[in-house]
């Protein structure tokens, strides 16, 4: 069977997009300083990325260095975005939307 492009393969992608956005209202905070703002902006990237070998997922971005608490591997893609969930809530900060 030929593949296709439909949502079941889109779902399936393993470089994701992660667009954030600064909670309404508040401003993004934090107290080591390493949020980019270039995240908001579109200006740098956010991605989760699936390795084929282990298929572990990990974060990266376009440009720059991760801090140390995103420096992580996940077992699944949904376990990924809650964990960036929880790190950016208590930053002002949410996922706007997720693109593969």
């Amino acid at each position: 069977m030929a593949l296709t492009n439909n949502v079941s393969n889109k779902e399936r992608s393993d470089d994701r997009l992660l667009f954030l956005k600064v909670q309404e209202g508040k401003s993004p905070h934090t107290t080591t300083g390493l949020i980019d703002k270039r995240l908001f902006t579109g200006e740098n990237k956010m991605h989760a990325v699936m390795d084929p070998e282990t298929s572990l997922w990990a974060i990266k971005y376009d440009k720059g260095g991760l801090p140390e608490a995103l420096k992580q591997k996940f077992t699944s893609f949904s376990k990924l975005k809650n964990y960036v969930e929880i790190y950016f809530k208590g930053r002002n900060i949410e996922i706007e939307k997720i693109v593969d």
